[in-house]
């Protein structure tokens, strides 16, 4: 595709992968954008597999560094074939969320076993967890794909994308019938034939068969570079982390033909991308006017609480009122001015910041948890409340303690304040029962938490996929005295250095090679797990808050990609 020219122009990556896309992706949304703004990207869209995990942190950081980002996915389709989904507003970030989950769950509906030969699919996915046989991975049906498009624009992907694959393996009719489902799903205003050019054999016959395609429908096509790590230097840890998917060391990984033929998967410079195109500009101008048109918020500061339920006729503020008032007698005898000044100051604040409902929502689990006997202990900056106090959520009274309020909540600025509730751990389900059969589990979800790699499990997937000697990787975990694998990095380098040099080439191409992967694999997660915990309740529903999917720990829904409304510690 390129003729040799140098040619300067602006570009926006529009498929990128961060380490969100497990053992797969390698750099942080962080690092992606400091590095797409020294590159001078006019945009960056995060697409990880079948996840939105990382968008909020990507978000956010793109908003510091001044760099517009848009939020995308790369979803998966039953047929294991890839497409690109970018959301151009708030609607298509719904529906990329609704894409999400829905894959997940056509997934689990695919292995669905019942009890009965003859027994029916359940009619939803609240019913799948008995049945559920293990883990399963992300299956998105056309159908749903056409039911929930509204707000997204369509790429066609990468290699393994839905138009490019079967041209690959010479299926041209495939190719063209895919592209024919996409138009009729998304028309001609949102879907690109998406180009992409990594140097391998078969790259050029892939564009010519792409290109002719665009000129057979008249769709316009947009280059993009499907980046899996931010520089170069992090080549080597992508085919580490993807020999870990597969099990394999990384040389069986790569006889297998599961890595990449070479590192050219980094985030590109518009000049290389450029030259890369020359002969196409077009699809360099339409990426950059496709990323002005994705105009996505992920700021989620303007709170979406979910209801209380109230006696007839009555706000929350007046029942929170009535609450705090009751309880004086009981836990102030001797009435002074000053409680009646704080808690009118509190009850004022949190009129104004819209935050009733929620402390309603925090006393009424706390409620229940008394009422069953359940032992439980609100914890944190809200011990600084009288309200908190009154309503029975923490049990130290701020004003005999002299603790500020607005370390909690203040005026000048308002913010979820933080409540965390510690309940005995013997009996936290029954809480977190209590709390789906009240909000519904269309809008509650336990928390999902990200595993990253600690210095031992690194230690132990680094030496099974260079191949060490189980016995030397032992030895390397007995000195270690720390958990962060960068840390223990500086360990091995100060006394580990003469072990590692015993080994043999053909066993260990170099100790340096272990050290630069524990440093580069630091912070990088591994696996998704629940937390013991913490929920999520939503407003809206939760599925078009964020993604979420059924895990296998006490048949729940896990949801992650946005802090929560309101927790329960391990």
């Amino acid at each position: 595709m390129t003729d040799g020219a140098s040619v300067e122009a602006a570009y926006a990556e529009l498929h990128c992968h961060s380490y969100f896309s497990l053992l797969d992706g390698v750099s942080s949304p962080e690092a992606l954008v400091a590095r797409a703004v020294e590159l001078g990207l006019t945009a960056l869209a995060l697409t990880d597999h079948d996840s939105l995990a990382g968008a909020v942190r990507f978000w956010l950081a793109a908003r510091r560094a001044g760099l517009h980002a848009i939020c995308g996915a790369e979803v998966t389709l039953e047929d294991g074939r890839h497409l690109t989904l970018l959301a151009e507003n708030q609607a298509g970030y719904a529906n990329l969320c609704k894409l999400i989950t829905v894959s997940r769950l056509d997934a689990l509906l695919a292995q669905w076993q019942p009890d009965a030969p003859d027994a029916a699919a359940p009619a939803n996915s609240a019913a799948l967890a008995a049945h559920w046989p293990g883990k399963t991975d992300p299956a998105l049906r056309w159908e749903r794909l056409a039911a929930h498009q509204a707000g997204l624009i369509a790429l066609t992907g990468c290699r393994r994308g839905v138009v490019a694959a079967p041209l690959l393996r010479g299926d041209t009719i495939a190719a063209r019938q895919a592209l024919g489902q996409l138009q009729e799903i998304f028309g001609g205003d949102r879907l690109l034939i998406e180009l992409q050019h990594h140097n391998l054999p078969d790259d050029d016959r892939m564009l010519r068969g792409l290109l002719g395609l665009a000129q057979r429908t008249g769709l316009p096509v947009v280059a993009t570079h499907n980046a899996h790590y931010a520089t170069i230097a992090h080549s080597q840890l992508r085919d580490v982390l993807s020999a870990v998917g597969q099990n394999l060391s990384l040389v069986n990984a790569r006889r297998s033909g599961h890595l990449p033929l070479n590192d050219t998967y980094a985030l590109p410079a518009p000049a290389a991308m450029a030259q890369r195109f020359a002969q196409r500009p077009d699809a360099l101008a339409n990426a950059v006017a496709l990323a002005a048109r994705c105009q996505v918020s992920l700021d989620f500061s303007n709170r979406r609480l979910p209801i209380f339920e109230l006696p007839a006729q009555e706000t929350p503020f007046q029942f929170l009122y009535e609450l705090c008032h009751r309880r004086l007698p009981e836990c102030y005898p001797a009435l002074q001015p000053l409680v009646l000044k704080q808690l009118a100051h509190e009850l004022e604040v949190i009129e104004q910041a819209g935050l009733a409902g929620y402390f309603l929502i925090v006393w009424d689990i706390v409620r229940f948890a008394r009422e069953q006997g359940i032992r439980c202990q609100g914890r944190g900056s809200a011990a600084n409340s009288i309200v908190a106090y009154l309503l029975g959520i923490t049990s130290v009274d701020p004003l005999a303690h002299n603790l500020l309020f607005e370390r909690f909540l203040s005026s000048d600025k308002f913010t979820m304040p933080d409540i965390d509730i510690d309940f005995a751990a013997d009996r936290r389900e029954e809480v977190i029962q209590y709390v789906y059969r009240k909000y519904g589990r269309a809008h509650t979800a336990m928390v999902c938490n990200v595993v990253t790699y600690q210095a031992r499990s690194a230690l132990r997937d680094l030496g099974k996929v260079l191949e060490l000697p189980e016995e030397t990787v032992e030895h390397l975990q007995g000195l270690l005295d720390t958990n962060a694998p960068d840390a223990a990095a500086d360990t091995l380098e100060q006394h580990a250095l003469p072990a590692l040099h015993k080994l043999t080439e053909d066993a260990f191409p170099s100790p340096a090679t272990l050290i630069a992967l524990l440093r580069q694999i630091d912070g990088c997660p591994r696996h998704l797990s629940i937390h013991s915990g913490g929920m999520l309740i939503t407003g809206p529903p939760l599925d078009e808050v964020v993604p979420w999917s059924r895990r296998r720990c006490r048949g729940a829904l896990s949801a992650s990609g946005i802090r929560t409304v309101w927790r329960m510690p391990g």
